[in-house]
Formats: C-alpha cells, sequence, structure tokens
C-alpha cells in the first residue's frame, strides 16, 4: 500500500493517489492574509490536530482570468473551479508513487500571469511529468494584484514598509516552508530549483536578487521573464492612480484595509483589464526585500553559484497583439521612450533583419525584445560570470494551431510538462521529449542534457550559445545578433505598453 500521509511541522496531510504519483493539493504554507494581515508579510500558519485531507486544488488568489494568454494545451486536471479569496497561501506537492532510495530534488514552481490572474495548478495541473522523473513537485499560490503589490508605507506608516512586495514576501515564505517540509514528502531540501514562466520567471530573478530568500534554492529555470519591476516613485503612482479609481483621497487611504476585496478587483480592471493589467501590478525596488534589480545584483556576484537555464519563445508579443491588437501600435512609443530620435533606427536593423515581416510583424518583435529578449540576455549576461547558465529560444510548432500563433508567449510550456501533445507529429513528440529530458537533467544535476537534444553549451558573453529549440534542433552563438546590438547601450526600466489614464491623469492640479 503506498503512504499517503506525510507529516509536516503543522500537522499531518493525506494526498491522494494518481497513476504512478501521489499528490497533496492545497496545503496551507502560511496563515490567511486577511483582516489585519491584509497587506502585511505572511505569518507562519497554524497548527492542526489528526490528519486533513488535502486532495482538492486550494483557493486562488482573487482575480480575472486573462484567458487569451492562456497557452496551449491548459491544465489537467485544472484547478478552474476552485474558489478564489484572500485566503490564498497554499500550495501543492506531487511526487512519484514509488518509494526511491534517497530524497528526490525539488522544483517550486511559480505561476505565470502578470502578478494579475493565474495559481499553482495553472498549466500545469499536477506537474505529473516531471514528478515521474523523479522530481518532487511544488506549485505555490501567492497574492496577485493590488492585493499583493500596493506601496502602501508613504500613507499608513512602517507598519506596511514591505506591502508593495507582499507576493514576493509569499513567495519565500512558501521556499521556507519547502526547506522546512519538504522531506516528509521525499524531498531534499538541498536540491531545490525554483521555476516558473512569464511573472513567475521574473520572480525567479526576483528571489535570486533578494537577500531574504539567500540559501532557499540552488537553481532556477527562467522561462520568457526579464525584469519588470517598480521603482518606489512609479509604485506610489499606482497607488495613487488606485485611490483615484475607487474615489479615496490619500488622506483616506486607511479605507483599504477593510474595504471588501470585490470591490478592490473592479477597481484594478477599471484601471486596466485583459492582457493590459499584466503590465500593470509588480514588485518594487524597495532597498529591502528587493534592494536593487536582479540585473545589478547579479552582477555583483549576490546570487553567485546558482545555476540558471533562461529563454524566451519566437514570437512573445504576438499573443498579446492578437488579444489586444493595439499592442503592436504602442511600438513607435516605446521605441521613442527608449531611444529618442533614434527609434526609426533601430526599427530599420528590423526590417533589414526580417526582410519577409510585414509592419505589424516587426513592432511585435521589437516589443518582445523589449519585454523579454534583451532583459533575458542581460540577466544571463550578468550571471554566465558568477555560476553557469544556458540559454534557449523555443521556435517550435504547437500542434494543433495555426501557423500564426507559433513561438507564443508560453508556448514552451506543454514542451516541460507534456500537456496537450497527444496529437503532436512524432518531431514534435521527440522535442518535447528532449525538453523535459534536459529540465530533468537540470533539477537533478544542474546541468542541461538530453539524448534527443544537441549537446548544450554554457552560455558565455563571448559566443553566447543559444539552443534553438524546433523540429530540427540546432545551437548557434548569439543568434539575432544585429536586433541585440541595437539595444546594447539602451536603458530603460520596462513599463506599461499602454498608457491608462487612471495612472496619468491629465489634470493634477488637484487631489481627489
Amino acid at each position: 500500500m503506498t503512504e499517503t500521509v506525510a507529516t509536516t511541522r503543522q500537522g499531518a496531510v493525506r494526498g491522494v493517489i494518481k497513476g504512478g504519483t501521489i499528490s497533496w493539493r492545497g496545503i496551507r504554507y502560511a496563515s490567511p492574509p486577511t483582516g489585519p494581515l491584509r497587506w502585511l508579510a505572511p505569518q507562519p500558519p497554524e497548527h492542526w490536530e489528526g490528519i486533513l485531507d488535502v486532495d482538492r486544488f486550494p483557493t486562488r488568489a482573487p482575480q480575472v482570468l486573462a484567458a487569451e494568454l492562456v497557452p496551449p494545451g491548459g491544465a489537467t486536471p485544472s484547478d478552474d473551479d476552485s474558489p478564489m479569496g484572500e485566503d490564498c497561501l497554499f500550495l501543492n506537492i506531487t511526487a512519484q508513487a514509488q518509494p526511491t532510495d534517497s530524497p528526490c530534488p525539488v522544483l517550486v514552481w511559480f505561476h505565470g500571469g502578470g502578478y494579475t490572474w493565474g495559481s499553482g495548478a495553472n498549466f500545469i495541473g499536477d506537474g505529473t511529468a516531471l514528478a515521474l522523473e523523479g522530481i518532487i513537485v511544488v506549485t505555490v499560490n501567492y497574492r496577485l494584484g493590488a492585493l499583493g503589490f500596493l506601496k502602501l508605507d508613504h500613507l499608513l506608516g512602517e507598519q506596511y514598509a514591505s506591502s508593495a512586495n507582499a507576493g514576493l514576501l509569499d513567495q519565500i515564505a512558501a521556499l521556507k516552508w519547502v526547506r522546512d517540509n519538504v522531506a516528509a514528502f521525499g524531498g531534499d531540501p538541498s536540491r531545490i530549483t525554483i521555476a516558473g514562466v512569464s511573472a513567475g520567471a521574473k520572480s525567479v530573478a526576483n528571489l535570486m536578487a533578494s537577500p531574504m530568500a539567500e540559501g532557499l534554492f540552488q537553481r532556477g529555470i527562467i522561462q520568457s521573464g526579464g525584469e519588470h519591476l517598480n521603482t518606489p516613485d512609479t509604485a506610489e503612482q499606482v497607488t495613487a492612480g488606485l485611490l483615484r479609481t475607487l474615489g479615496l483621497s490619500p488622506a483616506n487611504a486607511a479605507e483599504l484595509l477593510t474595504m471588501p476585496v470585490d470591490v478592490i478587483l473592479a477597481a484594478q480592471q477599471e484601471i486596466a483589464a485583459g492582457v493590459r493589467a499584466t503590465w500593470v501590478w509588480r514588485p518594487t525596488v524597495d532597498g529591502t526585500v528587493l534592494p536593487e534589480a536582479p540585473v545589478h545584483a547579479f552582477a555583483k556576484g549576490l546570487a553567485k553559484g546558482i545555476n540558471i537555464m533562461a529563454g524566451v519563445t519566437a514570437n512573445e508579443a504576438g499573443s498579446y497583439d492578437l488579444a489586444d491588437p493595439s499592442a503592436s501600435e504602442q511600438s513607435p512609443r516605446v521605441l521613442r521612450a527608449i531611444f529618442g530620435d533614434e527609434g526609426e533606427q533601430v526599427l530599420d536593423t528590423y526590417r533589414r533583419t526580417f526582410p519577409g515581416a510585414d509592419e505589424r510583424q516587426l513592432h511585435c518583435a521589437v516589443l518582445a525584445d523589449e519585454r523579454y529578449g534583451i532583459p533575458t540576455i542581460r540577466l544571463l549576461d550578468s550571471q554566465s560570470d558568477n555560476a553557469s547558465c544556458w540559454r534557449y529560444r523555443f521556435d517550435a510548432p504547437s500542434p494543433g494551431y495555426p501557423k500564426e500563433k507559433w513561438g507564443f508567449h508560453g508556448a514552451d510550456v506543454p514542451f516541460v510538462w507534456d500537456i496537450g501533445l497527444e496529437g503532436a507529429d512524432p518531431a514534435l513528440q521527440t522535442l518535447a521529449s528532449g525538453i523535459r529530458q534536459a529540465w530533468t537533467s537540470f533539477i537533478h544535476h544542474g546541468k542541461p542534457e538530453s539524448a534527443d537534444l544537441p549537446f548544450w553549451p554554457e552560455y558565455r558573453q563571448t559566443e553566447r550559445w543559444t539552443m534553438l529549440l524546433d523540429t530540427t534542433t540546432t545551437v548557434v552563438p548569439d543568434p539575432r545578433q544585429q536586433q541585440r546590438q541595437a539595444w546594447e547601450t539602451a536603458k530603460w526600466q520596462p513599463d506599461t505598453w499602454w498608457e491608462f489614464p487612471a495612472l496619468h491623469p491629465t489634470n493634477t492640479t488637484t487631489d481627489e
């Protein structure tokens, strides 16, 4: 009989057997961040007596799903029917049912969704495919949107010094819980890899840069990440915008502490909805939780010894433009903001290097590099002097989807987790196998290796070796070199692509 009961420091939990795995769904890793704990740092969970059945996915953070950004495949099983609420600080664990002779490496996965929607189970369900490879898979729910990333200390005092990074502190609390408890599930707390896609990938970089997360993990996987952070000033602008939307003055900001959550969520949606909302709410470089942006922290060696894999998809911005056709139209303004009068010269570089592309495709390529491609390269450049790094680009088709949707944001996720690939042709099945082998090898041993992929050399600034994952996978030095060089001297803090009236009011002569 396979043992489904594990004893944590808070109490015993009973999981559910599914095929060759056991899943424990909905384990509390912190106290409910409700009532007087709203916007405060997460607190340790309480103890319980007896055995707690944890067989259902837990409550998700309050959110409005941007369904148009869900990658092909979805999650199986999904937590779509799980309730939403502020009491959302739970994690899920999946392990292979067959006992092992020694503790297994651990993968902690942080979901994407622009810090406004998503959950641990989004896209990957229980994470069965990697669990069957002898990995303990942990997925995490954390606070989102205004409830997770709203700067309040300038209005409500030092008690709220970390409110702008409450969601990031949730992730750190989850990692501490994993360190203290994962051995009870067969995991090795000295071999923890953190990984994620989109906002989850950005979270990996932020956690690597946070002194509060030091020693809680040993490796990182960054899938379509980069840097997307607030400065204290921009964070205060977002707070002011939320207050205006709610009809509150700064002097009445304390009303937020008891305001119904659905009112706050509705105000978020009024500021920005759908794909546009994915750029508004984000962590803040606050000097404490996140002392500086990851690229600077890495350059100083503050994440020394943490090996990383990092990459992007071939058409990151295409999914945004399909969901909201005004996305590509933001490219000229974004280029002007970064390059001034030289923005048109940068676009000319893309015209030369993508000769068959129309203007819309060119603008999508620019935005993809601004948001994901160039920030990922800069993270790799900074970290490669201090640890072993590997870079990839996912160029492959998405089975069952038209060619114009290939390479969209998140398109590599189903290949890692073996989701939605049942009808894929043999070449894609082989690619998916190779990707899972490489990811599994990295989690087990700190180096991506696969019999189904070419040799994957380490990333160095001198060559910038990159694995181009496709039906015929190749390894090339510094792909799209001319585009990269066009950004070489650019300095910018990624902000929203769109301009939002609630955050940038034209009339600033009165406080409303």
